[in-house]
């Protein structure tokens, strides 16, 4: 059986097969956040920071001059409904 490591942040999963399929998911660099980085760009927006290791829990976008994170959570994480 393999023993994968939780860092206490992502939920419990409900079994092996979970576990190891929750290990396997990107933790930066999704899809979901590179569209939205090239979406960003486009409408120049940009002068952002990726995964900024200074500010607690490390966003995945960050305008820090502005204030403003983004954190880029799919339902994979966070069990919605859908």
């Amino acid at each position: 059986m393999i023993q994968f490591i939780r860092d206490k942040r992502s939920p419990k999963p409900e079994g092996d097969l979970i576990s190891k399929i929750m290990s396997a998911n990107k933790a930066v660099d999704s899809k979901p956040e590179i569209k939205l980085r090239q979406g960003l760009w486009r409408t120049g927006l940009k002068g952002y920071r990726l995964h900024y290791r200074k500010i607690p829990g490390r966003p995945d976008i960050v305008f820090v001059s502005k204030k403003i994170v983004i954190f880029v959570n799919g339902c994979f994480w966070h069990r919605c409904p859908n």
